[in-house]
């Protein structure tokens, strides 16, 4: 077994360099988009502070044996629950969510935390279940492990951190060498529940007069828990029964569960998007008419994708400058050092610096990936593929709302958009990263 002499020797400086990049171009974005705020020096100083514990902690996390997370996976199981349940007693609320835990003047998202710990939880799991992963019980059993988690997310309600839970689990399942079609299942649930409000929302925008008894209509009164809604749960179970009846008539060589799972897959996401889609409330529906419908409404709820859209385009090849960005400066990008931070970012440094800021996304991505694949063990290899799948993600979202692409999701970008949680957590689990990686040889 290779050995060396100290843990520097093992550290991934290739991986350090690209998050430092990142961190560095961020500040540098976030210090031209916020300096037209009124509460610029405070901004600064929280970044600052933030930035700071998160490069201790980043330091502090290489330095010690990621492996304790296992051990204890109980105990992270529980302050997972315990800050969320937390928040939702003593926690204030700022636009419409109950999200953060403020002491000592500095505020804290417990989600994000949360999330992380999830993932170390489920490597946990699923390394316990190596044997079994390709047996439906281990796909349910970390479900149900997330679950109690994203309730109480829900709660807050942040629909936009609990929905970043999917494609983590799926990564991880997938990963850990669950059954495909169990896979499928599952995304498919996750995705068709989240395209009952995509499409009830395109309905109501687009065909506000149509006609009773048309398909509109129809799309409407299915979103609504009703009747309708009914009517098609039933028929979904009678068409299933249908099918089993022809093939077995015909001798096809069909698994019975087939006609069992499908439609209760199917109906299982149509009610769960109905019940999300009445809980939605009207600012988050207008992230949906944004997306689905963005000339409805230019000057209200598409006014931020249109002027990201707008910023992103005006940059061009070069970009016209840090500090020097006038859609930026004029105040016609809203959440200019937030969620639409890219779109500052493109307007201010072009097409070339954000494809280089991708390509150190990309460098991170790929860094983590070869971690995953030189862990020591089994553990190691999960926790990189559930935050690999976590961080591609959330990336993949917040610039897909910024060119309009995704649905708008008040989900920061990675190391890049000011928060101070955001930088802290995500710095800490980077950190548990690079642990992994400088560990894979021997045991320290």
């Amino acid at each position: 077994m290779r050995m060396h002499s100290g843990l520097g020797g093992r550290v991934d400086w290739t991986f350090v360099a690209a998050v430092a990049s990142l961190v560095a171009a961020g500040t540098l974005a976030m210090l031209s988009a916020a300096s037209t705020t009124i509460y610029y020096s405070a901004i600064l100083q929280k970044h600052f502070i933030a930035l700071t514990l998160g490069a201790i902690l980043f330091t502090l996390t290489v330095a010690f044996n990621y492996q304790i997370f296992q051990d204890q996976s109980k105990c992270v199981y529980g302050v997972a629950l315990f800050i969320l349940i937390a928040v939702l007693v003593v926690g204030t609320t700022s636009r419409g969510h109950r999200a953060w835990l403020r002491f000592a003047g500095f505020s804290f998202q417990p989600a994000e935390f949360a999330r992380v710990l999830t993932v170390l939880v489920l490597a946990d799991l699923l390394d316990r279940r190596a044997r079994q992963a390709r047996d439906v019980s281990t796909v349910l059993m970390a479900l149900a492990v997330a679950a109690p988690v994203m309730f109480l997310i829900l709660k807050q309600p942040d629909y936009s951190t609990a929905l970043t839970f999917l494609p983590m689990i799926t990564g991880m399942l997938f990963c850990a060498g669950a059954d495909l079609f169990h896979l499928l299942l599952v995304f498919g649930y996750g995705v068709l529940t989240l395209s009952v409000p995509l499409v009830y929302t395109f309905c109501q925008t687009r065909f506000p007069g149509a006609a009773a008894g048309s398909l509109p209509v129809l799309v409407l009164a299915t979103s609504k828990m009703g009747w309708a809604t009914l009517a098609v749960v039933v028929c979904l179970g009678a068409l299933s029964a249908m099918a089993w009846r022809m093939a077995t008539w015909m001798r096809l060589q069909v698994k019975p569960h087939l006609f069992l799972a499908v439609p209760v897959i199917l109906s299982g996401s149509l009610l769960t998007g109905v019940a999300l889609n009445r809980q939605l409330k009207s600012y988050q529906r207008n992230r949906f008419v944004a997306f689905v419908a963005p000339h409805t409404d230019v000057q209200g709820a598409a006014y931020n994708v249109i002027q990201s859209k707008v910023a992103i385009g005006s940059g061009g090849a070069w970009g016209k400058g840090l500090f020097s960005g006038t859609q930026s400066k004029l105040g016609f990008l809203p959440e200019r050092h937030t969620d639409f931070i890219f779109a500052n970012l493109g307007e201010e440094m072009g097409f070339l610096g954000t494809s280089l800021i991708l390509g150190l996304y990309m460098v991170v991505l790929w860094r983590i990936v070869t971690a995953a694949r030189q862990a020591r063990d089994r553990y190691g290899y999960l926790v990189c593929a559930g935050l690999a799948s976590m961080f591609a993600f959330v990336m993949a979202l917040n610039i897909g709302m910024c060119v309009g692409l995704m649905p708008v999701a008040g989900i920061p970008l990675p190391l890049i958009s000011y928060g101070g949680s955001s930088l802290v957590i995500n710095l800490w689990s980077l950190g548990i990263v690079a642990n992994i990686y400088a560990r894979r040889y021997a045991l320290l």
